[in-house]
Parts: C-alpha cells; structure tokens; sequence
C-alpha cells in the first residue's frame, strides 16, 4: 500500500478529514506528521525564505520530515473559494505553497502531490479527479471517493461548529482546549494553526486557563461565513476571523479581544484593524494583538497576558 503525507500545519485545520477520507477511499494509507517542535522549528527556518510568517516556515519543516518517510506528500494549492456568488482568495503564500515546496526541494518534484482548488475555473471534484489521476486513479473511483470524503467533512464541520477544535481531527490524542470557565471571558481570533499548535502559539490556551479566565474561541460554519460575504474583505479564511468576531461580541459576552497572528503574515494587518474598527471600538471591548515568530518566548507572552486580564477584571 503507498503512503500519502500531510502536513499537521497551515489548512489542514480546516480540511485534514476531508483530505484523509479522499485518499483512504482511494486505498492509500494517510501519515499525519509529528506535532510541532523545535527541530521542526530549526529545520523550517533553515529551509525558508526570511520573509515567510513562521506557520509556512513549520510546514516547510513537516515536509522535509514527511519526505523521509512517506512515497508522496500532498500540498494543497487553496487558491479561490465562491460565497454568494462573489470570490474570495486564499492566503497569497498559501496559493504558491506547491511552487515554493517544489523550489525547495527540487529533487523531490516528482513525489509533491498537488490539489488545485480553484472555483473561479473548476469545480472542486474537479481538482481532486486530478490529483488522483497523478496517483494513477480513474475518474469514476475518484469521483466515488470525493463524494464519500465530502460526507465524512460535513460531519466534522457540523462538529466544529458545536464545540470541538479543529485540531481534534488528528489522531490519536485531542488537545485541551476547552479550559473551565473563571474570572472573565477572553475571545480569541486567530487561524486555528496558530491557536491551536501548541509550539507555535506558546501554549497560549493553557496560559490564559491559568490566569482563570476563559478562552472562547468561536465555531463559524459555512451559513455563517455565507452571511458575513459581500461586507468584508475578499480573503476566505480571513472572512472566518472577521465572522468570528461579530460572532463573539454578539453571543458569547466576552470581556476582551485577542487577536493572534504570525508576524510577516501579509494579511493580518488589514484584518486586525478592520475587527479594531468594526467590533472592539464600537463595543469598548479591550483588545490585545499577539504576534508569534520562531523568536517569541513564554515569558513575554505570559506577561502581557497577565496585564491583559488584569485590565479585564478591573473593569467588571
């Protein structure tokens, strides 16, 4: 049985059960690469660009470990999704991600396995038919395990938008990332590779528990996503965060706003300031941004959290 690689990093948050259920339906074995450390860390910096945020950086790095390991390893090229009738893009690194693994390692070029999803030219069975073509797969066994793995995605979203963490489609362990309620409550914004890559963000969940306050981070699903189009920006996983927001101040009551993000991440800026705008100065709500690089460190971290929710209680 050949093995396909995925990378536990980047949109693999959003879509890892749909892309597992494909290739399993196919008969392929799927590996999930090791949760982030330091030598992934090491290895991705090594290998990038300086100017790359550090979750394609990490990627970068799971790939160069999948690549010892498995026959394939698959990267998704997510360049255009359709909601109501207008298009919104992918991140601008994440739709070159199969050119820049290529780059990097060019001898590898032949076992990079690419998916297209673009909805301005193709449907998204489309994209995946190819792919499995390169596998040596024929149209109608494809087709077959596209529409299974989409079945298997509609489950997990409907998951997702009810409680659990994207991360808690990894096998085998799930994180904790529901701490028990305390002092106040804390929104926290961000792309699920960042909040929930427990290396990466510093443990960041844990640290605000400990400071007995709630992290609430919010379930957005595709009704709601379809709402918020046309009122915002035309980045679809960005539209997740500025949803999330609204979402936020609207249901859960929270005491303050945590927007997180990687630094060199192209977008960020321009969302950031536009939920500035829109949620926490119209509401009054506090609002801290934290930027994560391979440089960031527990103890700076922990002491503008400290200061953040002391800020919050002293206003209840």
């Amino acid at each position: 049985m050949a093995v396909v690689g995925i990378a536990r990093s980047l949109h693999s948050y959003h879509h890892f059960t749909l892309w597992r259920a494909f290739f399993e339906e196919l008969g392929w074995q799927v590996v999930l690469s090791s949760r982030t450390d330091r030598q992934t860390v090491e290895q991705g910096v090594k290998l990038a660009p300086a100017e790359l945020c550090l979750p394609v950086k990490v990627f970068l790095g799971q790939v160069a470990r999948l690549l010892e390991q498995v026959d394939y390893v698959f990267v998704p090229r997510l360049v255009c999704r359709r909601l109501k009738g207008d298009f919104y893009f992918g991140c601008p690194k994440a739709i070159a991600l199969p050119d820049l693994v290529r780059a990097i390692f060019p001898e590898q070029k032949g076992r990079i396995l690419e998916l297209v999803i673009d909805q301005q030219i193709q449907r998204d069975e489309v994209g995946f038919v190819r792919c499995a073509k390169a596998l040596g797969v024929d149209r109608q066994c494809a087709q077959g395990a596209f529409q299974q793995a989409k079945k298997a995605e509609a489950e997990a979203g409907k998951l997702r938008v009810h409680g659990p963490s994207p991360a808690d489609c990894f096998p085998p362990e799930r994180l904790n990332s529901k701490p028990g309620a305390g002092r106040g409550k804390i929104g926290v914004i961000g792309h699920p590779y960042l909040i929930y890559d427990e290396h990466i963000s510093l443990n960041l969940l844990r640290m605000i528990a400990e400071l007995e306050i709630e992290p609430v981070i919010p379930g957005i699903g595709e009704e709601e996503l379809i709402q918020e189009a046309g009122r915002a920006l035309n980045w679809y996983y960005e539209l997740e965060l500025i949803a999330g927001a609204r979402k936020l101040v609207r249901e859960a009551q929270v005491d303050g706003l945590l927007l997180v993000s990687s630094f060199a991440c192209g977008t960020a800026p321009v969302v950031n300031e536009l939920i500035r705008r829109e949620v926490a100065v119209r509401t009054g709500l506090p609002m801290l941004t934290l930027l994560f690089d391979e440089h960031s460190g527990e103890t700076g971290l922990r002491t503008r959290l400290e200061s953040f929710a002391d800020l919050i209680r002293s206003r209840k």
